[in-house]
């Protein structure tokens, strides 16, 4: 065999290799994402490795079941999450909208919110706890209804978040009675920066469509700008009710009645946003209230070092907190 064939083969073999390398690569990213569910009319999306890790920190939590508070169990699921990766954005994976339950990389909402939601799952379904009730239980708390078919059914705004928890009974905003205050703060962020959001920017402002289910259904207009019109009367009738705060200078005056397992909203200064950042109220050891976060400072979830005040009156655009007990 000459040079000329032996150097032909070689490199025929080189790209065969690179060929399968590059199919092994792509095969894994797709199958990394999986669709999970026994019910034809609902699917979650999630990482394969989620699923086990998953499974552990209920099994975890399930001893403690009918001892411990609802909180107390999110704090427990919260520590076993820590030094997971800080990602923005993963429910904007996509070109549609899709229940996503992630628990390796998560921002500061849906960390709580899957902590929340584990204990809540343990505590309603006790030995009988599982990943797809979990995907069941995160749907409804991050969909207004529990209905997912577009961008504007998933609850954008931390108030409403709350609002619809209080409304299903698993959430209390006790902000009045640890110390708050009526704030005066109209929300209208996302409709005022509309263009900054791609499943928004695309959006007709000057139309109105869509006022109720049934116009949604026939309404012609695209879907950014039914998107952008559920948004608008989301805002509306958030702002028809008071927002509550305590003032960042009077936390630490009122910390004792919060608890371990408490959800902490962290207030925002900018114009039109209700909450700027949400962590899990903690009591150190050391007699201090911290707070456990998913951090974009440190791009994981940690046990913050400052406490919840020192927080707040260090965070420039934060002027206070809201305090949320998962009952």
């Amino acid at each position: 065999m000459n040079k000329t064939i032996i150097k032909r083969t070689v490199y025929a073999i080189c790209l065969a290799l690179l060929f399968i390398s590059f199919s092994a690569i792509n095969t894994f990213a797709q199958n990394d994402t999986i669709k999970l569910s026994s019910d034809p009319d609902f699917y979650a999306i999630t990482l394969k490795k989620d699923i086990p890790v998953a499974e552990k920190i209920m099994k975890d939590l399930l001893p403690y079941k009918d001892t411990k508070t609802t909180g107390e169990l999110m704090v427990m699921a919260a520590k076993k999450l820590l030094g997971n990766d800080y990602v923005a954005g993963t429910l904007e994976e996509g070109d549609s909208e899709d229940v996503r339950v992630y628990l390796s990389k998560t921002d500061c909402i849906i960390f709580v919110e899957t902590c929340m939601n584990l204990a809540l799952t343990v505590k309603k379904y006790g030995k009988d706890a599982d990943f797809e009730k979990l995907c069941q239980m995160v749907r409804q708390s991050r969909y207004r209804d529990g209905m997912v078919r577009c961008y504007s059914d998933r609850i954008h705004y931390t108030t409403e978040w709350i609002r619809q928890g209080e409304k299903r009974g698993i959430v209390e905003d006790i902000t009045l009675k640890c110390g708050g205050q009526v704030y005066d703060h109209p929300i209208n962020f996302m409709t005022s920066h509309y263009k900054s959001y791609k499943h928004l920017k695309d959006a007709d402002v000057t139309k109105e469509c869509c006022g109720n289910e049934k116009e949604m259904e026939t309404c012609t207009m695209n879907q950014a700008t039914k998107d952008y019109n559920v948004i608008a009367r989301v805002e509306k009738e958030l702002n028809t009710q008071p927002y509550t705060y305590i003032p960042q200078d009077k936390i630490k005056a009122n910390e004792k009645s919060i608890k371990s397992g408490d959800i902490i909203g962290y207030m925002s200064t900018t114009k039109g946003l209700d909450i700027a950042h949400v962590a899990i109220a903690y009591w150190r050891k050391d007699g201090k209230l911290g707070f456990i976060h998913a951090s974009m400072g440190k791009m994981k979830v940690v046990v913050d070092e400052k406490t919840i005040a020192d927080y707040a009156l260090a965070s420039k655009g934060i002027n206070g907190i809201k305090v949320i007990r998962v009952k």
